[in-house]
């Protein structure tokens, strides 16, 4: 269990601080992105920081309405902005079998991360959201994401790679 953590626009915050062991999601077979994100949003209430699920559906669905967030590579980031989360929240799922979805270049998507952030702190949710895609977009990085058998590993391999770009940084 991680000690709870007070952050600012300024102090920075991990991906591994928003995500949980209950909002990872392995090896899960979903058919379509309603179900994909249906599955990612249920999952977020365990974090304890999730004021208004049905809100926080809104915001990801309308979000997505707007334009695709399926980035290429297999990866999708569905995020948005809202005041119905106290503090960010993520969730990851691995999809087996990988989903075709309206990726731009048509690669199915076989990881999705989910990013909710509190929309009076943008800074915050676009350094998290920017992190994200430049882990996710490592194929490195992917491959041994792909491979993790619980939770925890998920976790400690982006503990990991946040303390090794840390040091780059």
């Amino acid at each position: 269990m991680h000690a709870p953590t007070v952050y600012t626009e300024r102090a920075p915050m991990r991906i591994a601080a928003v995500l949980s062991e209950q909002t990872v999601l392995l090896r899960i077979r979903v058919s379509s992105k309603t179900e994909l994100l249906n599955r990612l949003i249920d999952v977020l209430p365990a974090t304890g920081k999730v004021r208004d699920l049905e809100e926080v559906r809104r915001v990801i669905f309308q979000r997505e309405q707007q334009m695709t967030t399926c980035i290429g590579g297999g990866i999708a980031l569905p995020h948005g902005k809202t005041r119905a989360v106290a503090a960010p929240v993520a969730a990851l799922a691995t999809l087996e079998p990988p989903v075709e979805l309206d990726a731009p270049d048509c690669a199915p998507v076989e990881i999705a991360f989910l990013l909710v952030g509190d929309e009076d702190h943008v800074g915050t949710h676009l350094r998290l959201l920017s992190r994200a895609s430049r882990l996710l977009s490592n194929p490195g990085f992917r491959a041994q994401l792909l491979q993790v058998q619980t939770p925890q590993e998920v976790l400690r391999l982006f503990e990991h790679a946040e303390a090794l770009t840390a040091q780059l940084e």
